[in-house]
């Protein structure tokens, strides 16, 4: 039975049976909002007066079972409405959870934040392999909200339940299976039988092992609970400053103070409400709202016509291009002139390969998408072809030579270029308009951003497939124009050099990340430098030094590592020593005002920078280069990125000061 415009369908079914389906028109993935809400609570009316022998709650949207709460609902409602909005959905959920006859969530998909805590709600969960979960809100600048708090300790081992709150991670269905998330983790299509015999069972859960059931009852003991929180605070404190980020801090608070249903949940509701407040989530969920605009104008084009894409160059960067496009169900062909480079890349990819969940719904297992392919026999098949040669112009173009005349009509052709200008490298093109940047960032499985660049002689079509083809693989596109360093290196060029000049003058390494971390940058400056590579820093710095007369040369320091072969991470040794991949720091405790001191001459020709970027109009607004810089060179997230930073510094700056009541009459 549906409604009107309806957004859940009940359907009635042979056996006593019934299915609810959740289906929110005009949306390519279900949100939890008042209106689902809404509907949910009259339908609940329906089942309470006659239950059937069984629910079924389901989705009816392809990519999975609901992708969590609203949140451009919740930005743009005031605290008291949001309050409402919890308490409206605590009573749904506390009402699905009472239902005398079993409930099953049926699950496949994506299934986070309020998407997951509706099915906290019901007795059993059953999920197809594909399936997801996670509670991603405290990347938000938020926890559950909707008893998630509650429920999932119940579900789960209490700590474990603890730690996948406080991360955000997303785990696949056979951990969620493993941890007691999932009743069962099954393929497709033996779900339905999964899910009618977890309801012939009633409405008890699977019974825990002895063993289990012992660890529980103490980790949810008053002093088990204080334990626990203990020591996520300790480790807490390693990544997120309290001020900086209040919300796993309060996250760690509702656990160890409560154990009773009606008392966590009105903390949780309390709490949400104040954190949605603070601007920390205001700026987290600007960046969030901005990312699905991004991604939703990529998706916008004809689409981007993509199967087979052929990468040229296994090195780093080429290697883990191919390794991430394959995982995302392309087909790829990777060469390079040295076959055992192309080998040392096949065996990275198949250990990061293994045990991870392939996006795509190909049949076939990633390793067999990916192909070595040294005499580059894939050119002539490929409807994109990836140059990720050495930062050089002569190579770049010598590679290009090669290509025109093997590669299909329509075929796309890209540079991973970090900072060379595309109309440079295009000079000898027969078709430029085929020409696009697709600038990953180190390391690929890991940064989410890609700089989409046009030249002067990209055509739209090109770009827009581009912009395309970058979505669907899973990152984030970032339209930028062709310009020395385009905009990440172009930004972030000045604060590492200027962090270099800083050590040039007698600061230590580590009080020069230190003073970065402190304003919430995600990584120091220096440390970054070591990690991408000091060699690569040198080469930019000196492309834009020679492009932009503000510019100024690279510091000696960097150039005498460079030339001594101390080139970061890569070599071991850089202006850190490095060892089992991570960096060997000093202890250090800078004052306030050093602190300051630093931040104040990292930050400036950042900021200065952006300026000329926007004026420049590299990027169409504040909102892309806000996004650029988050997600492609570690500015402080909870800041909103620089343009957001900025003007709420001028804001500041201008509020009128309170008047001093010392002397007033009253």
């Amino acid at each position: 039975m549906a409604r009107s415009g309806s957004i859940w369908h009940l359907k009635k079914q042979a056996g006593g049976y019934a299915t609810l389906t959740l289906n929110v028109p005009g949306q390519a993935q279900n949100t939890l909002g008042r209106a689902v809400l809404d509907q949910f609570s009259a339908f609940l009316d329906e089942i309470e007066k006659a239950p059937p022998k069984a629910l079924f709650l389901r989705s009816g949207k392809p990519s999975g079972f609901m992708a969590g709460a609203d949140i451009e609902e919740i930005s743009r409602t005031d605290p008291e409405d949001l309050k409402s909005l919890i308490d409206q959905g605590h009573a749904a959920l506390n009402r699905l959870e009472a239902l005398s006859c079993p409930t099953v969530a049926i699950i496949h998909g994506t299934c986070l934040g309020g998407g997951l805590e509706v099915a906290l709600a019901c007795d059993h969960r059953v999920a197809d392999t594909s399936a997801s979960f996670g509670f991603p809100e405290i990347q938000l600048g938020l926890h559950p909200g909707l008893g998630g708090t509650f429920r999932l300790p119940q579900a789960i081992e209490p700590s474990g339940a603890l730690q996948l709150m406080l991360t955000g991670r997303t785990i696949n269905a056979r951990k969620a299976n493993e941890m007691g998330l999932v009743r069962d983790a099954v393929p497709q299509r033996h779900l339905e039988a999964a899910a009618h015999a977890a309801a012939e069972t009633g409405k008890a859960q699977k019974e825990r092992g002895f063993i289990a059931g012992i660890r529980r009852t103490l980790e949810m003991s008053g002093p088990g609970r204080q334990y626990i929180a203990s020591r996520a605070r300790k480790e807490t404190a390693k990544r997120f400053s309290e001020a900086h980020y209040p919300a796993p801090y309060a996250l760690i608070d509702l656990f160890e103070d409560e154990s009773e249903k009606e008392k966590v949940l009105a903390a949780e509701a309390r709490s949400f409400v104040e954190l949605s407040q603070t601007r920390t989530a205001r700026n987290l969920i600007g960046l969030f709202t901005r990312q699905e605009a991004l991604k939703r104008q990529a998706r916008l084009s004809d689409g981007h016509g993509i199967s087979h894409v052929h990468v040229i160059g296994a090195g780093t960067m080429g290697a883990d291009i191919a390794m991430w496009t394959a995982m995302q169900g392309f087909s790829v062909t990777l060469q390079d002139i040295d076959t055992s480079v192309i080998a040392k890349a096949m065996g990275r990819a198949h250990e990061w390969m293994d045990g991870k969940h392939d996006r795509s719904d190909d049949i076939r297992d990633p390793m067999d998408r990916l192909i070595p392919d040294p005499k580059g026999d894939g050119i002539r098949s490929a409807d994109l072809i990836i140059e990720a040669g050495p930062e050089k112009e002569e190579i770049k173009q010598k590679i290009y030579e090669g290509l025109t005349d093997r590669m299909k009509p329509d075929a796309l052709l890209a540079t991973n270029t970090s900072s060379i200008r595309l109309e440079t490298l295009a000079e000898k093109l027969p078709d430029p308009a085929c020409f696009v940047g697709l600038h990953f960032f180190n390391p690929v499985t890991k940064m989410p951003l890609v700089e989409i660049v046009s030249g002067e002689k990209t055509s739209k079509k090109t770009r827009e497939r581009a912009l395309a083809f970058i979505e669907a693989i899973d990152k984030l596109p970032l339209p930028v124009k062709s310009a020395p360093g385009f905009l990440v290196n172009r930004i972030l060029t000045p604060y590492l050099l200027a962090a270099i000049t800083l050590i040039d003058e007698g600061y230590k390494p580590e009080e020069v990340d230190a003073a970065a971390e402190a304003f919430g940058m995600q990584q120091g400056p220096v440390e970054v430098a070591d990690t991408v590579g000091l060699d690569i820093c040198l080469e930019v710095g000196r492309v834009l030094s020679q492009a932009l007369e503000h510019v100024p040369e690279p510091p000696e320091r960097l150039i005498a590592k460079t030339d001594a072969g101390n080139l970061g991470k890569k070599t071991g040794e850089g202006f850190y020593t490095w060892q089992d991949g991570k960096p060997q720091k000093d202890d250090v405790d800078p004052d306030a005002q050093t602190l300051e001191t630093l931040q104040a001459r990292l930050l400036t020709p950042l900021i200065d920078e952006v300026r000329r970027v926007l004026d420049e109009k590299i990027v169409a607004s504040h909102d892309h280069l806000d996004l650029g810089a988050v997600f492609g060179s570690g500015f402080a997230p909870f800041r909103g990125g620089p343009c957001t930073y900025s003007r709420q510094q001028e804001e500041v700056s201008t509020e009128p000061a309170p008047e001093s009541t010392e002397n007033s009459e009253a």
